[in-house]
């Protein structure tokens, strides 16, 4: 049988929640054909390295191309159905990101408890 994921894992083996199953997933959840291959369009080439374990390599490969990233890019993952941090981290090595929050003047002066002056 073949097996088609992004993103999955199993911690155990030749069972129904395994690989090797005909099935499509993302995120260890079974999806129609169609939404496996627009999943595709995210697919960027990694470049591993030979001296390292298959998961190292992998993963060590991901967070360079992800460090490149620009937010929009990074957003085409977090817009795969399914996403799951926990899996996504557990495969990619990749741990969220605290978010920038954006402020007004007068909530960062609350949030320090001062007043701020901006100078000309």
């Amino acid at each position: 049988m073949t097996e088609y994921n992004y993103f999955c894992w199993s911690k155990e083996c030749d069972d129904e929640n395994s690989f090797q199953q005909k099935r499509y997933r993302i995120f260890n959840v079974e999806v129609s054909e169609k939404e496996y291959d627009s999943t595709k369009k995210i697919y960027r080439k990694l470049e591993l390295d030979n001296g390292e374990s298959y998961t190292t390599r992998f993963q060590t490969a991901f967070k360079k191309m992800w460090a490149k990233l620009k937010d929009k890019e990074k957003q085409e993952y977090f817009d795969i159905p399914h996403f799951d941090w926990e899996g996504f981290t557990f495969i990619t090595g990749v741990e969220r990101e605290e978010q920038a929050q954006e402020m007004t003047m007068e909530e960062v002066c609350k949030e320090l408890g001062r007043t701020i002056k901006i100078k000309k």
